[in-house]
């Protein structure tokens, strides 16, 4: 298991074949119970590279990223039976991943001093997303509202303490991170949209799980790609 543990390509074909396990069984009505396998085993698969491969030497740093990963896998487990219609499932899935959100923004935190004025642009792009999304779904979300603006919070959050990482950490940590995170944000958007909006929008029975797998697989490798004394971004 080490093996394969221990070497991305080998990992990266692992759990591509998970993923694809997992799309087939969430696509498939009589067999989709078995993504309360697949789904876990995908997760754990992560964790497990993580913990194989990290040489983090800050214990709590290391303990936000297995916190975020343990809190994604057991949100995953609620989101499944939450399909089913019930969205007490949902509710508690959802505050699952933001907490596992919350703990990826804490890791990505940096001790360095940062121009405010450079965060600007970005602050307007996240103002920007967040009321066209608000907009297209407001009329369907009735007691939903506020949850649903904290998550969004959540969501641009870890998308502003990843921005935040550049200059501070090597090109391609950074890089695999921030695209990390736009994955997740176009798995949330298209998750929200097929809630109270359209069930049918975007082929979400694929997109969703491609983008959630996706950006969970950039931000672990951007976290054990990080090395701070590494050539740096130019700011």
């Amino acid at each position: 298991m080490k093996l394969i543990f221990k070497t991305t390509l080998r990992f990266s074909i692992l759990y591509l074949g998970l993923y694809l396990l997992d799309a087939f069984f969430k696509n498939n009505d009589t067999l989709y119970f078995y993504r309360y396998f697949s789904k876990i085993l995908l997760s754990l698969s992560l964790l497990l590279f993580f913990l194989f491969n990290t040489k983090q030497k800050d214990s709590d740093k290391k303990n936000l990223v297995i916190a975020a990963l343990c809190l994604f896998l057991f949100g995953d487990f609620f989101f499944i039976s939450g399909n089913n219609g019930n969205m007490v499932y949902f509710i508690i899935a959802s505050l699952l991943f933001i907490v596992a959100k919350i703990c990826y923004s804490i890791r990505f935190l940096n001790k360095e001093d940062f121009n405010i004025i450079k965060l600007i642009p970005f602050l307007l792009f996240c103002f920007i997303y967040m009321s066209i999304i608000m907009s297209i779904v407001y009329n369907n979300l009735g007691q939903y509202f506020i949850p649903l603006l904290i998550y969004l919070f959540v969501a641009m959050l870890i998308m502003q303490f990843a921005y935040l990482r550049r200059g501070e950490v090597n090109v391609i940590s950074f890089w695999l991170v921030i695209f990390g995170v736009i994955a997740f944000m176009i798995a949330d958007s298209i998750n929200i949209l097929k809630m109270f909006y359209n069930p049918l929008i975007a082929y979400n029975k694929i997109t969703v799980m491609f983008f959630y797998c996706l950006a969970q697989y950039l931000i672990v490798l951007g976290i054990l790609k990080e090395n701070k004394n590494a050539v740096k971004i130019s700011v």
